[in-house]
């Protein structure tokens, strides 16, 4: 009843506003007790300002009319209510964000994806407090609970978009890479501002370099993400990512008086930075010959990898540890036969290169065939 009369009370004061419309709408769905219409219609006055300031503020709409649908609504719903709403109620108390928070949360009817949504939430909250510990412990309980969840849930961007947020400011560079590229998997990237496309681009570029562990640079290059540093202030990191996938040291040289001056922590990593290009570069070698041709010389790797060649083997060794390569390595013939690369996301001129050698493989089957059926009789006469 108390809702009822709050409807009717900012539908009067609100006769000769914009905001009729809305108002007669809530009290015509809330009457027809239409929860579920009712909850998606308040999910779309609530970014409304205009809305909001004809219902009294945020702290106002809660207490007199969304407190009474809490029962009603869908556990989803209140969710996503819920986390809209704690930070605008509350927007400087983080610990009054946090507890009401918590209170949606017995209200959630144990359903999984909503107690995700609600908890990424606190997760965000506790994560400006500075409490780091917390946080870490809130993303492992959550993932534990999405891992529950068959498909893709409307909880994971936002838990996606948490833990590489915290992984950003606490974390390594790979973790925080391999984090926001499951972000960018679950959310619509319509959805983000250009500047957030630019920032996600910027960061993932500088983390994929930079990550201790991150050889694969042609699922970046592929996102559509990418297509944000299409432009001239940005075209350096675009061109270190393709330097990195090729393994091009002489590409990557031209780009370091950049990197120095735009990423100062990049001086301190310029061993690792040289060493993953050295490694990519020997990647690369194997990937762009034939099946028949794998023997590399070190020589060969030497000139590539633009290293001593007495320091070769130890190179092939690393790049064999991090499992990269496969392969044997002829000390006293000073050369490695490449049996395996590790795979990866290619781009259209990769793509085309191994299209030829598909193409020459099969040619070479061909040619042997047509030798066997043609003098097949003579090698079966000879055994």
């Amino acid at each position: 009843m108390a809702s009822q009369e709050y409807l009717a009370t900012r539908l009067a004061a609100n006769a000769e506003s914009p905001q009729k419309s809305n108002w007669a709408e809530l009290s015509d769905l809330y009457e027809r007790r239409l929860w579920y219409q009712v909850s998606v219609k308040l999910g779309e006055v609530l970014r409304s300002s205009d809305f909001i300031q004809s219902a009294g503020g945020y702290g106002e709409l809660y207490r007199r009319f969304v407190q009474d649908l809490e029962s009603r609504i869908g556990a989803y719903k209140l969710a996503e209510t819920a986390t809209f709403l704690s930070p605008r109620i509350f927007p400087d108390n983080l610990d009054e964000q946090i507890a009401f928070l918590e209170g949606t949360r017995k209200k959630l009817k144990n359903d999984v994806a909503a107690d995700c949504i609600v908890l990424t939430a606190i997760g965000t909250a506790t994560l400006k407090k500075g409490n780091v510990a917390a946080v870490k412990t809130l993303l492992e309980e959550t993932e534990k609970k999405l891992r529950g969840i068959d498909n893709v849930s409307l909880a994971h961007p936002q838990f996606y978009e948490l833990s590489s947020e915290f992984y950003r400011l606490h974390g390594t560079y790979a973790e925080y890479f391999r984090e926001a590229l499951k972000y960018l998997g679950c959310v619509d990237l319509e959805k983000l501002s250009s500047e957030e496309k630019r920032g996600q681009a910027e960061r993932l570029a500088i983390a994929a370099i930079l990550g201790d562990d991150i050889y694969s640079f042609g699922e970046l290059l592929v996102h559509p993400i990418i297509q944000a540093l299409q432009n001239p202030k940005y075209e350096w990191l675009l061109k270190s990512l393709e330097a990195f996938n090729y393994g091009d040291q002489k590409a990557f040289e031209a780009l370091k008086a950049q990197w120095l001056r735009q990423i100062p922590e990049s001086t301190k990593l310029q061993p690792q930075m040289t060493e993953k290009l050295q490694l990519m570069g020997i990647v690369e070698m194997g990937f762009k010959r034939p099946p028949h041709e794998r023997d590399l010389t070190f020589k060969e790797i030497a000139a590539t990898s633009n290293v001593p060649v007495d320091q070769v083997e130890m190179l092939l060794m690393r790049a064999l540890s991090l499992k990269l390569i496969r392969g044997d390595i002829d000390e006293k013939a000073q050369t490695f036969y490449m049996t395996w690369v590790k795979p990866r996301v290619l781009n259209m001129e990769q793509i085309t290169k191994l299209t030829k050698n598909l193409k020459d493989w099969c040619n070479d089957v061909d040619v042997m065939e047509r030798l066997i059926q043609l003098r097949g009789h003579e090698m079966l006469a000879a055994v």
